[in-house]
């Protein structure tokens, strides 16, 4: 959103009109029952709530959801009535086709789950979780277009700074989405939340995100079968040995010319 801002530069302080990224709660609830708020950046709501009930295991299969309903606006407004954090706005209801029950609980607490954190519990996020089984390869050329494609899709950041992105592509290097938000969390559950609800396949894709790969990022797309992950920024050691053991393809600092591979090289072609 706009905002004046003070810079101060070579000792003289000059206003500046600027830009903000915004920042609002959005409750998730399945079959009526609240699973999590998540701290995230206003739009594609239910694309963002499809992927974190199946990238999270609270549901097993897109089929199991009957619909996702968002319960009123995207964003916020000049014309909007009340309060900008109106519960109308920021609320998503999952509701899960008869006779299908969730599948894991969420416990007793609902997690707030802020923009730059994920999940917690390392025993819950290895839950169930079964290998990649893909056998599809993508080309070291390929994989170097891909910084500068998801660059220009960054409207958000290029006009306030201060989110991420995560992507989907195909092996042939073709974007599928590009989606921001102040959660690395957040973007990827968005983009996978897009795919799914399009009836567009991860399993023969790559998913990217300009932050780092953590072990929550990797089970995530492991648990949609994404056989390829990557990241513009680092891994961290567990995110490496969990892609290692269930045969997804872990890739960091993806900036064009360079890249490092860290399991499973056999994926990338021309890779020696």
């Amino acid at each position: 959103m706009p905002w004046r801002i003070w810079r101060l530069a070579d000792h003289r302080v000059e206003a500046v009109e600027g830009g903000v990224v915004v920042e609002e709660p959005l409750e998730i609830r399945l079959n009526e029952d609240p699973v999590a708020v998540l701290m995230r950046s206003p739009g594609m709501e239910k694309e963002l709530a499809a992927g974190f009930c199946l990238g999270e295991g609270f549901v097993s299969d897109l089929m199991d959801i009957a619909l996702v309903r968002h319960c009123g606006r995207a964003g916020p407004s000049d014309a909007a009535e009340g309060d900008a954090l109106d519960v109308s706005r920021n609320r998503v209801d999952v509701t899960l086709m008869p006779d299908v029950s969730m599948a894991s609980e969420p416990g007793d607490v609902v997690q707030l789950i802020r923009s730059g954190c994920g999940r917690a519990g390392v025993s819950v996020l290895l839950e169930n979780l079964k290998p990649v089984e893909a056998k599809l390869t993508v080309s070291m050329e390929t994989l170097q277009r891909i910084p500068g494609q998801i660059t220009r899709q960054q409207a958000a950041y290029r006009m306030a700074g201060g989110v991420h992105a995560a992507a989907v592509f195909d092996v042939q290097g073709r974007v599928i989405v590009v989606c921001e938000d102040i959660g690395r969390h957040n973007a990827l559950d968005k983009a996978a939340g897009y795919c799914l609800l399009r009836g567009i396949s991860l399993q023969d894709k790559m998913v990217v995100s300009t932050g780092r790969a953590s072990y929550d990022m990797v089970s995530k797309a492991v648990r949609l079968g994404v056989p390829i992950v990557a990241s513009i920024s680092s891994p961290t050691s567990l995110a490496v040995e969990l892609a290692e053991s269930l045969n997804c393809t872990l890739l960091g600092y993806l900036r064009g010319k360079t890249l490092n591979i860290y399991t499973h090289r056999w994926r990338v072609s021309g890779a020696k």
